[in-house]
């Protein structure tokens, strides 16, 4: 067995003090000499005859769900005190097969000698790297990749730069983008709707917008337009190629890392004001009890009216002046909607939430209170999912459906008995289900729908995208077909780990952001009034705490009995962002 960088299996033709001679079979003629403690012995001719050795010279590694076993069998006798040092490889070995051959053998060894995180070998014994290990070094990783040149918060640029090829094209669609384009004299001008885009400042992938539609008989028409990239992007192409590789935008706190060429995104592509823009339009008809008694999707032109601020928005809806009480009408019929989401089991948790951005390379912190028209915004992207939704399902129509099954951890009598607000909701957090993408409809808990898909962010995000498509071929919009279930999973598979992994990043970038400015605060840092959300280890007294004033949520050390709900001052015991090292003390305040 040859450890090199490349890890590969050999036979041992003969030996000298300190090397030994490999070949690579029985009878092949020797190769080299290799220094002895690059050697791992798998098995010998004493204990295996010479076909069984010839045979394990053709193993594979194990495919990673199966090694991945290993690791929690190990960890089941680490808890029960059965294993606390290195093992030899055929201990190893019979974590996962009865009586290990020595093909068995050799494949563990491969899997372990090749890059993977679980375990580590030295001299000869291999160690399983415990939790918090692991936790460590992946986190480590996480902030390499991060680790490139701090822009200004200002300046939007990509850190993973496209492919030139991606670059021409995108400078390509960006000059043709004002001529006629296939479909564009088939398209409904909506663009006499007032419609309101409503964005954050810094936002320059604008992907949608609303209006409302008075009619004569008093049911009105909301409409959700959003940007309809497909006007410009072919499928199957090598922009479309590499917004399915990056699978979404990635906002970290000093850049955007953008799913297409920003010239393109935040250009042609966005629904910003100044002329007509390419749409997917949804309009929306509710009955008197806010459920969804009538759909229509069409290809559209439109153009913005305002583009607001979430503050800006904030102030229109509260004047409501008679000559702009659109968005207010919006607001009030949406709000209804919310509460009928409410009643049908949805989540509202409405609270400040904290994030880190950088100005001139130093992290600071934004807080982001909630208002009603983040709620209306926010309730519009849901009802035109929905609908859309509703819609595929109604056409037997495969999509990338986001689903979450209830599985409440306390009964509901229990959480009832909780305190209101943020301590409830981090116990019904907890009984949730993860989200996942599938191609039949099913319920989406969390949300109070029935049935639910993501819509309205074509440009920063592939599921988005990707639903879009399948609407266009079905309705024969675009030269494809709409991709059956049996070709549509494995896809959604693949963006469902994307989507895990891009989060992650995110998180990474966010905690990097809090030890960085934590540590700038040391000098001035006192307790915080904080308050118990719910236990994380209870036997370690570890705990979820809210830190109001930071709006955050972070784990803290209770040095005194305590329950959710109990009213804390926290201290920040010590905080290395070198060791991603952040020690909370809580007590009872």
């Amino acid at each position: 067995m040859l450890n090199t960088r490349t890890p590969r299996l050999a036979i041992i033709a003969d030996v000298r003090p300190g090397k030994v001679l490999l070949a690579n079979s029985i009878s092949a003629k020797s190769s080299k000499w290799y220094p002895l403690r690059d050697i791992f012995l798998i098995g010998s001719s004493k204990e295996y005859s010479s076909e069984l050795l010839s045979d394990a010279l053709s193993a594979i590694p194990l495919v990673s769900s199966i090694f991945s076993i290993a690791w929690i069998e190990s960890q089941r006798l680490i808890d029960r005190k059965l294993l606390d040092d290195g093992i030899d490889l055929l201990a190893f070995a019979k974590l996962l097969f009865a009586k290990p051959t020595p093909t068995d053998l050799a494949a563990c060894w491969l899997s372990l000698a090749n890059k993977q995180d679980l375990f580590r070998i030295r001299q000869n014994k291999i160690f399983v790297r415990s939790q918090p290990e692991l936790q460590q070094l992946r986190q480590a990783r996480r902030r390499q990749q991060l680790a490139i040149q701090i822009k200004p918060e200002s300046e939007v640029f990509e850190a993973e730069q496209f492919p030139a090829e991606c670059l021409a094209e995108a400078d390509r669609l960006v000059l043709s983008a004002s001529e006629s384009q296939p479909g564009d004299s088939a398209r409904i001008d909506l663009s006499h709707l007032r419609s309101f885009s409503i964005d954050d400042p810094c936002t320059v992938e604008i992907d949608d917008a609303i209006s409302i539609q008075h009619s004569a008989d008093g049911i009105h028409k909301i409409w959700i337009h959003v940007a309809d990239p497909h006007r410009l992007i072919q499928p199957g192409g090598c922009l479309d190629l590499e917004a399915q590789r990056r699978a979404s935008s990635i906002y970290l706190s000093h850049r955007l890392v953008p799913m297409f060429p920003i010239g393109l995104g935040s250009g042609p592509l966005s629904l910003s004001p100044g002329s007509k823009k390419a749409a997917i339009s949804v309009a929306v008809c509710l009955d008197q009890n806010s459920c969804i008694v009538g759909i229509d999707i069409v290809r559209s032109w439109v153009q913005i009216t305002y583009a607001l601020s979430y503050s800006d928005a904030d102030e229109l809806i509260e004047l409501a002046p008679p000559q702009d009480a659109d968005l207010a009408e919006i607001n009030a019929l949406l709000l209804n909607r919310r509460l009928w989401r409410q009643a049908q089991g949805a989540l509202l948790m409405d609270q400040p939430e904290g994030r880190f951005i950088r100005m001139d390379g130093r992290p600071q912190l934004e807080i982001t209170e909630p208002g009603c028209s983040r709620a209306m915004v926010a309730e519009a992207m849901l009802l035109a999912g929905a609908a859309v939704a509703n819609w595929a399902k109604e056409h037997q129509l495969a999509m990338p459906f986001r689903c979450q099954a209830g599985n409440q951890s306390l009964a509901p009598d229990q959480l009832i008995e909780l305190p209101a607000g943020a301590v409830r909701w981090a116990h019904q957090r907890l009984g949730l289900g993860r989200s996942r993408l599938q191609s039949e409809a099913a319920a989406h808990q969390a949300l109070g729908l029935s049935a639910y898909l993501q819509w309205t962010s074509p440009i920063r995000r592939y599921n988005d995208l990707l639903a879009h498509r399948q609407w266009l071929t079905h309705q024969n919009l675009i030269e494809a077909e709409p991709l059956a279930k049996e070709l549509i999973n494995p896809l959604l598979d693949k963006l469902e780990q994307q989507s895990r992994e891009v989060g992650q990043i995110s998180k990474e970038d966010q905690r990097c952001c809090l030890l960085e400015w934590l540590e700038s605060l040391k000098p001035k840092l006192i307790a915080q009034d904080g308050v118990m959300l719910r236990w994380l280890r209870e036997d370690q007294n570890l705990a979820l705490v809210r830190i109001e004033q930071w709006a955050l949520d972070l784990p803290a050390r209770l040095r005194d009995p305590a329950g959710p709900g109990d009213l804390l001052k926290i201290n920040v015991q010590e905080v290395d962002p070198a060791r991603d090292l952040l020690h909370l003390k809580a007590t009872i305040g």
